[in-house]
C-alpha cells in the first residue's frame, strides 16, 4: 500500500473500533454494521496491508504481534488527524467539526439544568458544528476524559478524580421512594429508619458511598444501579425502595403510582459539574460548548485545580 487513500482511512477506523470494542461482534453497535460486513473490511485490510492483523475464532479476538504495531499506529494517526483538524479549525476561528456531549441520565426534568438551552444557543452560533449527545453514568464519562475520548461531560460524582476540572452547575434533591403499593407505607407515620431494614432496597451501584443508606450494613441491598430510569423500574415492580430525584419521580406521584418516603435526615442533595480533563488545550468547539453551558448556568468560569 503505497499511499493512504480514503478507502484505506475507514478500514483503519474499522481496524481501530473493533480492537477498543474488544471483538468483531462487540464492534457491530459502534460501527453500525453486520458482523459479516466488518469481516468484509477486515479481509481487505489485511489484503491491503499484507498481514494478518488478528486472530478471531473459538479462543476468542486477539490481535497478532503485527495487529498490535498497528494498532498502536492508527491510535497515534487518528489523534494527529484530530489535532490536524482542531488546528485547522483554530487557525479559521470559525467552529467546524464535530463534538460529543456526555450527560448523566434523567437530568431533563430537572428545573435548574439548562444544558438544552445551552444547546440551543450553541446551535444557534455555531451551525456548522455537528453535535452528538450520549448518556453514560458518571464515572464512565470520567474514565473516557481519562482517556481523551470526548472533551467535556456532565457528571455528579462524590469523589473526584485526579487529572479532572470540575465546575458546580447545579443540583438536585434526592429521596427515597417506593410503589404505592409497597407495605412500608402501612406502617405508622412517621417513618423510622429502623422500619426500612425490613424491606429490599436498591443501591446506587458505585465503588464507593453516595446515598446516606450506602453505608448501613444492616440494609439489605437487593439490587444495585447507577441508572435512575432502571431505579425507577425497580421501585414500580413493588419489590424495593430506593432513592429518586424529586423532580424525575414526580410524574408517577402525580399518577399515584409511586409514593415519597418521608425520612428528611435520609434524603440528600446531588450536586452536578461541568466535567473536563485538566491542563488541556480544547477545540474551538468544545471550548465554544463550553462558554454556552457555563453562560445559561450563569458560571462565570470555570473550576481551576
Amino acid at each position: 500500500m503505497r499511499k493512504l487513500s480514503d478507502f484505506d482511512l475507514k478500514l483503519l477506523q474499522v481496524f481501530l473500533t473493533i480492537v477498543e470494542s474488544g471483538g468483531f461482534s462487540a464492534a457491530q453497535f459502534a460501527l453500525n454494521m453486520h458482523q459479516s460486513t466488518i469481516s468484509t473490511r477486515m479481509h481487505d485490510l489485511e489484503v491491503r496491508l499484507g498481514m494478518t492483523l488478528c486472530q478471531r475464532g473459538r479462543r476468542g479476538f486477539r490481535l497478532t504481534p503485527d495487529g498490535e504495531k498497528v494498532y498502536a499506529l492508527c491510535q497515534s494517526l487518528f489523534e494527529n488527524i484530530n489535532n490536524f483538524e482542531n488546528q485547522i479549525d483554530n487557525i479559521r476561528k470559525v467552529s467546524h467539526g464535530h463534538i460529543t456531549l456526555a450527560l448523566t441520565d434523567n437530568l431533563a426534568t430537572n428545573p435548574d439544568c439548562h444544558i438544552q438551552q445551552a444547546i440551543r444557543t450553541f446551535c444557534e452560533r455555531h451551525p456548522k458544528v455537528t453535535l452528538e449527545t450520549v448518556v453514560w453514568d458518571s464515572q464512565q464519562i470520567e474514565m473516557m476524559l481519562l482517556d481523551g475520548k470526548i472533551e467535556l461531560g456532565i457528571t455528579s460524582s462524590e469523589l473526584h478524580k485526579d487529572g479532572l476540572v470540575y465546575t458546580p452547575l447545579f443540583s438536585e434533591h434526592q429521596s427515597l421512594y417506593c410503589s404505592s403499593a409497597h407495605p412500608i407505607l402501612s406502617r405508622a407515620q412517621p417513618i423510622a429508619i429502623e422500619d426500612l431494614s425490613e424491606y429490599s432496597l436498591v443501591d446506587r451501584g458505585l465503588s464507593h458511598h453516595i446515598t446516606p443508606l450506602s453505608h448501613r450494613k444492616a440494609m439489605p441491598h437487593i439490587a444495585s444501579t447507577t441508572n435512575m430510569e432502571a431505579t425507577a423500574h425497580l421501585l414500580l415492580s413493588g419489590n424495593f425502595i430506593g432513592y429518586l430525584p424529586d423532580h424525575y419521580a414526580a410524574i408517577w406521584v402525580q399518577r399515584g403510582e409511586l409514593e415519597r418516603i418521608v425520612v428528611p435526615e435520609l434524603e440528600y442533595e446531588a450536586e452536578f459539574h461541568l466535567t473536563l480533563l485538566d491542563k488541556r488545550e480544547h477545540s474551538l468547539a468544545a471550548t465554544k460548548l463550553i462558554d454556552a453551558i457555563l453562560e445559561n448556568h450563569h458560571c462565570g468560569q470555570l473550576c481551576l485545580s
